[in-house]
């Protein structure tokens, strides 16, 4: 199992979960905005479930290999990291959500790709880093794009999320382009 380092940005810190993490979930809850932007059903209002819910959220993030929690001033505020990683291809997908709409169209999201994306090539050495976005999270798409990410096509009405189908754009970011961009 590799074993993440921290990273540290210029307003946050890319950690490994840890227990105390469960009472900052807790606090949080569950929003509309994280929560339709990752294809689930808008909520009316905020939801507080049991604590429960996030001793077994961090049960299933503790194992995970290529994840780490977007740490703001001491404070879980997200996850971030890396699945379908591919030894054979040198690929991997990236993945990202911040839980706390607080810190929504602050930068962070810029903020932690980059450090994400920097680490894949840099430290991991990948070829090509990809993602999937739903066609109307517009604030993700532009995060990417300023990332470097670009489009590679659409999945079309891949998604159904409240009685509609919608389309997931597929962007990626090869190792030459990341080169080009921030060396």
């Amino acid at each position: 199992m590799l074993k993440i380092p921290e990273i540290k940005g210029d307003t946050v810190l890319l950690r490994k979960v840890r227990e105390k993490d469960i009472d900052d979930r807790y606090e949080i809850g569950r929003h509309n905005e994280f929560e339709y932007m990752c294809g689930g059903e808008k909520l009316e209002t905020p939801q507080f479930p049991s604590r429960e819910t996030w001793v077994n959220w961090y049960k299933n993030q503790v194992n995970e290999e290529l994840l780490w929690v977007i740490d703001y001033q001491g404070k879980c505020i997200g996850t971030a990291g890396f699945h379908n990683v591919s030894p054979e291809d040198n690929s991997a997908t990236y993945k990202i959500g911040i839980f706390d709409p607080n810190f929504h169209s602050k930068g962070i999201g810029t903020e932690v790709t980059k450090l994400l994306v920097k680490f894949g090539f840099d430290k991991m050495k990948w070829h090509r880093i990809d993602l999937k976005v739903l066609e109307y999270n517009l604030r993700g798409i532009c995060c990417y794009e300023k990332c470097g990410f670009k489009q590679d096509g659409i999945l079309r009405e891949s998604s159904f999320v409240e009685g509609r189908y919608y389309s997931d754009i597929v962007m990626s970011i090869l190792d030459y382009e990341y080169e080009e961009l921030y060396k």
